[in-house]
């Protein structure tokens, strides 16, 4: 096989052993790599109604079918299994969901490692009695005792690893919070790139696996290298153009001040195809600003949400605050600028930061998410609490994300007088505190009680859809999609982000495919899918329009590509695959494979009754901010949900019908069907629905649809 092992090393941690399984080409031209190997390889490995904290789980770490190749922006793996925080609840038959499809994506170097290592993917099941890790060497494949890692963080535990086994290891480990099986614990790896989401590192800790370690190399033969390393060249040539146009540079450093400007026309963070290759390259990567480029721009536009979605920029985050966490003041203290393997933009940086309470002062700069999550949404202006909070939880391994929507939810509980100060009481603190908005004195402490889950933070650490369990009353304060805290993206501002935080398998996520990708930058990307993606105006339509984009993400996805490729216009998709492994396919059989991906995942939640369609109300605009650029917004992600359903062949609860599977090859799941259930509720807008959007409508009507 070309551009291929045709192998997988399955690991039995109950028994300690190990077998290499190899698979025919066809499963790879049907699934690729990534999430499309890992989706194939869990549905039919895990038994339906399995605890995800039990030896039943399976883990898997699943690099992209370009992963490892060179081939531009494909430094990506996924961790693959069955979440124990999303989709959780009871099912419209009346039975009970345990959890759900997950998936975390990572970047740096670990997913080519594995392809070196002469695997496609490793899958972990069972549970180790003890502490272990699993170390991949060209002499053997071994289960080595981790009793002196456990308690370590992820640093710590990488440190010790590559020390011991030589520079050649790649580790991915996780840290305290995965051992404490917090729900929203992730695997790190290269000391900061974090496979965060779905609560897998919790999946890795019940498993009492610490790291794996890498340290094998095994050539891949490709059909065409030559052609590859051409088209590669090309790429990187052309990204080169727009990173060192001088012209882009100079306003990529300056994009922070139309911020006020863009909040007061309303403008969403979007732009024209044409356009998006100029700023990505001048400002993420000629000046070297990466994600934070949008942090003040979103945070004053309404893109990122502010004091937990209860207000604005305006009124509780202005400019002035804002600027405070701006890209180029955070790169006052950078030390390099690096991007993951085989990465045209390069988009991250090392700071030296002299405040960290460690011995190694050097820290990943925090990512767009980080900033906001710990920035605008938690009424968070002091840049040294972002990168301490950024450094912290990367080594505790714990998704930076999930733990900003928990101290905003916090603070919120905290004002409205659900949790007192005795509430936090713990042995840093006797007495207990207080942590109020815009006071960040008490994050720290905070996020160590939820790690370490010593006192309240044993309620806290699974995120904030089981901290209102533990709380009565506090529910309307936890945002999250279907148990899974949502991106630093407002859907309120862009509505097609509503659709997809509870319609996407892994919902909540900020990078999964919708309506707006598939009509911003996604057809450049892929041309031949032009033709197939509508422009509309109603919700329903825009739904039904993103089902083509929708598969062609999990192309993406699957392919180990970084979703930044989307904004560089024409990449050499079907060229490269067949340069890579000498199959010629067609954009519609590619288009068919990202359907097939998407529902053999959606299959998986039907299966286990994960589907489901929840948000609180605020997060819809019900009722609409009073002013803002998101001011007398209110969205109607159901309706748009309906859409996409219809155009991606599945039922209005979101199964997917047999005739649908059986047009994708997927004749053998249809049996399921019969122990399948939907979304046992609609999403409905109670603003929209209840006659205020009407009434007010005499006025000026809100938006409907974003």
């Amino acid at each position: 096989m070309n551009g291929i092992h045709g192998k997988i090393l399955v690991v039995d941690l109950t028994t300690g052993s190990h077998e290499i399984e190899e698979l025919p080409e066809d499963v790879y031209r049907r699934y690729l790599g990534g999430y499309g190997l890992g989706a194939y390889y869990t549905y039919n490995n895990i038994e339906v109604g399995t605890d995800p904290l039990g030896p039943g789980n399976t883990l898997g770490f699943t690099p992209g079918l370009f992963t490892g190749s060179g081939a531009p922006f494909s430094g990506r793996y996924q961790v693959c299994g069955k979440s124990p925080l999303t989709g959780k609840g009871i099912r419209s038959n009346g039975g009970q969901s345990n959890g759900g499809w997950g998936n975390a994506n990572s970047g740096g170097t670990f997913g080519p490692a594995i392809k070196r290592a002469g695997f496609d993917a490793v899958f972990i099941k069972g549970r180790s009695e003890r502490p272990v890790y699993l170390l991949v060497t060209d002499e053997a494949i071994t289960l080595e005792d981790a009793g002196s890692l456990w308690g370590k963080d992820t640093v710590e535990t990488e440190n010790r690893l590559v020390a011991k086994h030589g520079s050649r290891a790649h580790v991915a480990s996780i840290g305290p919070a995965g051992e404490n099986r917090s729900l929203i614990a992730g695997i790190c790896n290269d000391k900061g790139r974090t496979a965060a989401r779905s609560g897998l590192g919790a999946v890795m800790g019940s498993k009492n696996l610490k790291a794996i370690c890498m340290v094998r190399t095994v050539k891949v033969d490709y059909a065409d290298r030559p052609a590859m390393t051409a088209m590669t060249k090309a790429y990187f040539a052309k990204v080169k153009g727009y990173k060192e146009n001088t012209a882009l540079k100079m306003i990529g450093t300056g994009m922070d001040y139309a911020a006020p400007l863009m909040r007061v026309a309303k403008m969403g963070l979007s732009a024209p195809s044409a356009v998006l290759p100029f700023v990505m390259g001048g400002a993420y990567g000629g000046q070297a600003l990466g994600t934070t480029m949008s942090a003040i721009i979103s945070s004053q536009n309404a893109d990122s949400p502010v004091k937990n979605y209860t207000s604005t920029a305006v009124d509780d985050f202005p400019f002035k605050k804002a600027m405070h966490l701006r890209g180029k003041k955070i790169n006052e203290s950078g030390k390099r600028q690096y991007g993951c393997h085989s990465c045209p933009l390069q988009c991250g940086y090392i700071l030296e930061y002299d405040k960290l309470p460690y011995q190694d002062k050097e820290t990943h700069r925090p990512e767009y998410e980080t900033i906001c999550s710990f920035g605008a949404l938690i009424l968070n202006d002091d840049l040294d609490v972002v990168l301490q909070a950024n450094e912290y939880l990367n080594r505790a391994g714990m998704d930076t994300i999930s733990a900003g929507v928990v101290v905003a939810y916090v603070l919120e509980a905290v004002e409205k007088g659900f949790l007192k100060k005795e509430d936090f009481a713990c042995a840093e603190y006797p007495e207990g505190f207080l942590p109020v908005w815009r006071d960040p004195t008490y994050v720290m402490p905070l996020l160590r009680l939820i790690v370490t889950r010593e006192g309240i933070g044993d309620k806290l650490a699974d995120g904030v859809a089981a901290a209102a369990s533990h709380f009565p009353g506090t529910g309307e304060f936890a945002m999250n999609a279907n148990g899974s805290e949502m991106g630093m993206h407002d859907a309120r501002m862009t509505s097609s982000w509503g659709m997809s935080y509870i319609t996407d398998p892994t919902p909540g996520r900020h990078t999964a495919g919708n309506y707006d990708l598939g009509v911003m930058g996604m057809p450049d990307f892929f041309p031949p899918m032009k033709p197939m993606v509508q422009l509309a105006d109603h919700p329903y339509q825009q739904g039904k329009s993103a089902a083509v984009p929708i598969k062609m993400h999990q192309v993406m996805e699957s392919l180990g590509l970084c979703m930044f490729v989307y904004f560089f216009g024409e990449y050499p998709v079907l060229e490269m695959i067949e340069a890579a492994t000498g199959w010629k396919m067609t954009a519609e059989e590619l288009i068919e494979v990202g359907g097939r991906i998407q529902a053999t995942r959606q299959m998986f939640n039907a299966r286990e009754g994960a589907i489901r369609h929840e948000m609180p109300q605020r997060v819809i605009g019900s009722p609409p901010l009073p002013r803002g650029a998101a001011g007398g917004k209110s969205i109607d992600p159901e309706t748009m949900a309906q859409g996409y359903y219809e155009g991606i062949g599945y039922g209005q609860d979101g199964v997917p019908t047999a005739a649908t599977l059986e047009s994708l090859g997927l004749g053998d799941l249809v049996a399921d069907l019969a122990i399948s259930t939907g979304a046992p509720a609609r999403l409905v807008n109670e603003y929209l629905y209840s006659g205020a959007a009407l009434k007010k409508g005499e006025k000026g009507k809100p938006a409907i649809g974003g």
